[in-house]
């Protein structure tokens, strides 16, 4: 756990102000980020901090009021222009107020906030005491730097559209760093000068230490800047450091150029192997060979009995689409973390995986059927949409790969060219049991009837439209015209089919069990079809 206080600093220049009151060292467990519309759908959050999205000034007042005794500790939010506005609310709640910045990306607050809960929960559960080994991430790598250089450091990917880890501004960040920690774009005439300057081609080449001039027309401070490359010479990001209200220490360069080397195999290993909490995910969903429950629970701070929903998530369409699941995958893993933080998120082949608390399906049906619609027209699907499976009632961590199972049974009984973009095992059951009858019996050259094949062979070499004309029949549980309709001739066109049907087979569809029968046999044919096609 964090206290409010460090969560607030860990945001540095994405917070504008804060009104903490008696809540400032109010230790943080757990995140949940919520909108309007979970508002007006009285979605239940109980987490310690909650990040409210498009909620204004009234709707914040309102929420609060209907919170008493059940509330968060603190909350993220923009709809305050200042302080002198969020005083009142949190002397009337007791609940702190953290004003963002306007312009700062709340995946990128939320990203951050959860980083750092995560990570106090690793360093807790890892203390081994103050003689234990310490393997540096980047976060602590950052602060190194700082140290050693008396800069303002952060970490961006290879593509500069994202830091990975940064060190406090303290007041001292130019617009640059500002605009880069909000998630945002620095200003487009200073980037075009970096890049007529040759800074980004150099942190391409690596293995130099750029020195970049102050640039008092755009308000910007010198820095230095250094690109990170893997053994194989692959760019995997950069590390900047800002001078700030003192200069830079004598020996900066070989700081960084050190920083540079550590920082390529943290980078590495996390490209190299997944994380030990993703393979542990995998694990809990049947991978791998499994894990046990309680040693899962323990890591990921899941009461190992707590009842939950597991649902699945994939993407319609053909291969290409349903591959892209994994493009999307981080973002299904933010969404569920907002509705729950203590939601688990995994990707395993073609679809993704969820586990969250759940003392009833309704809600986290309603929930997923709007997180499936957020992602329509996302360009990673290629114009394909997600639809997703909800399995409830799961009794415990133990459950949880059982469940994934009966996902599975669910997308391979509906397939792509279902109606619903959200069901339930419980509305699917007879699409599952039917599918899995026919997995089993499909096969089997004894349960052929032969009556139904001298049809069909009948049908194949003289056009006669018999078997579609039995198939509209049946589905009209024997009435003429309904069936007639279905297929669009005349009712007396129809009753000559079925006659002949008869004759063809020799089979009775006035007899119920024959009637029976000859469905099970046609779907069976329909089965077989589909396997050698």
């Amino acid at each position: 756990m964090m206290s409010l206080r460090e969560v607030v600093d860990s945001l540095d220049t994405a917070v504008d102000w804060a009104v903490l009151g008696e809540a400032a060292d109010v230790r943080v467990a757990d995140v949940s980020m919520i909108d309007a519309d979970d508002i007006a759908a009285r979605a239940d959050t109980t987490t310690d901090l909650v990040i409210l999205v498009g909620v204004d000034a009234d709707g914040v007042r309102e929420w609060l009021a209907t919170r008493s005794g059940d509330g968060p500790r603190a909350i993220l939010t923009k709809a305050f222009v200042g302080p002198a506005q969020a005083e009142p609310v949190v002397d009337e709640s007791g609940v702190a107020v953290v004003g963002v910045h306007a312009r700062a990306r709340w995946d990128r607050i939320v990203g951050i906030v959860q980083a750092d809960l995560h990570r106090g929960r690793e360093s807790v559960a890892q203390d081994g005491g103050p003689d234990a080994p310490v393997d540096v991430d980047l976060v602590g790598l950052v602060a190194l730097v700082a140290r050693g250089t008396g800069g303002l450091v952060s970490i961006e990917d290879a593509t500069s559209a994202r830091v990975l880890a940064y060190s406090p501004s303290n007041g001292e960040a130019d617009d640059l760093r500002v605009q880069t920690i909000l998630g945002r774009e620095g200003p487009p005439t200073y980037l075009a000068l970096l890049r007529k300057w040759g800074v980004f081609d150099a942190i391409r080449r690596g293995g130099e230490v750029v020195d970049v001039p102050a640039d008092d027309d755009h308000a910007m401070r010198r820095r230095l800047v250094i690109g990170v490359h893997s053994g194989t010479g692959r760019h995997l990001g950069s590390i900047w450091v800002q001078e700030g209200a003192t200069g830079l220490a004598a020996d900066s360069a070989d700081v960084l150029t050190g920083a540079a080397s550590v920082a390529s195999r943290i980078l590495t290993r996390a490209i190299q192997a997944p994380s030990a909490e993703a393979q542990l995910l995998q694990r809990l969903f049947g991978e791998h060979g499994g894990v046990d429950a309680s040693s899962a629970g323990a890591y990921l701070g899941w009461a190992v009995d707590e009842r939950a929903a597991v649902i699945g998530v994939a993407s319609e369409g053909g291969a290409a689409a349903r591959s892209a699941i994994g493009a999307v995958g981080g973002a299904l893993r933010l969404h569920a973390s907002a509705y729950a933080a203590s939601a688990l998120t995994t990707v395993i082949d073609d679809r993704a995986y969820i586990v969250l608390p759940a003392a009833d399906v309704a809600p986290v049906t309603r929930w997923v059927g709007t997180l499936v619609a957020r992602f329509d027209g996302d360009p990673a699907l290629d114009g394909a949409r997600l639809h997703a499976t909800v399995v409830f009632p799961v009794d415990g961590l133990a459950e949880v790969s059982r469940a994934r199972s009966e996902v599975d049974r669910v997308f391979a009984a509906t397939g792509s060219g279902r109606v619903d973009r959200v069901t339930t095992l419980a509305k699917a059951r007879t699409a599952v049991l039917m599918g899995e009858i026919l997995d089993a019996v499909a096969g089997r050259a004894d349960l052929v009837d032969p009556r139904v094949t001298a049809m069909v062979e009948y049908d194949t070499d003289r056009a006669a439209h018999l078997e579609e004309s039995v198939r509209a029949y049946l589905d009209a549980h024997g009435n003429v015209r309904d069936a007639a309709n279905r297929i669009g001739v005349h009712p007396n066109t129809l009753r000559y089919r079925i006659d002949r049907a008869r004759q063809v087979s020799g089979l009775n569809l006035d007899d119920p069990a024959e009637r029976l029968l000859t469905s099970l046999q046609l779907a069976m044919l329909d089965r077989r079809r589909s396997t050698a096609g």
